[in-house]
């Protein structure tokens, strides 16, 4: 695993996982950054050439110009892949799957296929919203005062006791995590408090998923004007997207594969990594045989 910058029009940081074959690009969730998927990029990486970048105003890359909405970031996603060359597969997660489906509807030509690790969808039912959920999605939306009630909380409580509640909110047993998923998530909650960027990018990102999920109506019409072969992976125990949103995907979208992990939460990709890579493996060659190998690109 290699970090650098990129110049896309601003420096966009990079996790470079090496590999060589078919290029995949990995989009992290909301808060989230590229080092979400460093337990499942290293084995993806003995048949693919794997990419994740931080996202404009998360992790390690600055709030680019255009900001972080998720119409900004599916562009970024969009000049990454032109960076490398060729077209990728988009495994995306949280705000990244969103991400992830607008960037293979806006550049069919980029994007050849999806696997969303429990995307972003709409709210499937206002009377069973998880409370804690609730609040997570429309403090940063209140106009003027979200930015003040998050920074306020932030204020309140240390790094570590941030990441513990961050981490038990998105997984069912955080007590099984790997020792450098809190590590990185402490490195990059750390770092956002330096980053006077942080909460406007959090609050851009918020706000611009807001449209997609409070009515199922257009987001049922962007994954219908999907056309890439899509994977969906999504934790039953997931308290921030209810498990009926990816079973509603299955009825929306019969031709995509739905696989439900039970006793699982919000990141699977980083609760039970190898149960990801055992379904990914089993997908992949049936759905794809038609992606050849490709090139390396030259690193910077």
């Amino acid at each position: 695993m290699e970090r650098y910058t990129i110049d896309l029009g601003g420096p966009v940081s990079i996790l470079d996982f090496g590999g060589e074959g078919p290029l995949i690009v990995c989009v992290h969730g909301l808060e989230g950054s590229a080092y979400n998927w460093t337990l499942v990029a290293p084995k993806l990486a003995e048949t693919h050439r794997v990419i994740a970048p931080d996202l404009s105003g998360f992790g390690f890359t600055p709030q680019l110009d255009g900001g972080s909405s998720v119409g900004r970031n599916a562009d970024l996603v969009r000049d990454v892949i032109d960076f490398f060359g060729g077209d990728a597969m988009l495994i995306g997660n949280s705000m990244g799957g969103l991400i992830s489906i607008l960037a293979a509807e806006w550049y069919p030509d980029r994007v050849n296929s999806l696997v969303l690790i429990d995307p972003a969808t709409p709210v499937f039912s206002w009377t069973s919203i998880n409370f804690h959920a609730a609040a997570r999605l429309s403090v940063p939306l209140i106009p003027w005062l979200g930015s003040r009630l998050i920074d306020a909380f932030r204020d309140q409580i240390t790094v570590d006791e941030g990441v513990v509640e961050a981490l038990t909110f998105v997984t069912a047993h955080p007590e099984t995590l790997a020792a450098e998923v809190w590590d990185h998530a402490t490195e990059i909650a750390a770092l956002r408090r330096t980053q006077p960027w942080a909460t406007t990018a959090l609050v851009e990102g918020m706000t611009s998923i807001a449209p997609y999920v409070v009515t199922k109506g257009r987001f049922s019409d962007l994954i219908h004007r999907v056309t890439q072969p899509t994977l969906v992976i999504h934790g039953t125990e997931d308290e921030l997207v209810d498990v009926a949103a990816a079973r509603w995907l299955g009825r929306q979208r019969p031709d995509w594969t739905i696989v439900l992990f039970e006793d699982v939460g919000h990141v699977p990709m980083l609760e039970t990594p190898d149960r990801v890579l055992e379904v990914f493996d089993t997908w992949e060659p049936a759905c794809l045989p038609s992606l050849t190998p490709r090139q390396p690109s030259t690193r910077p």
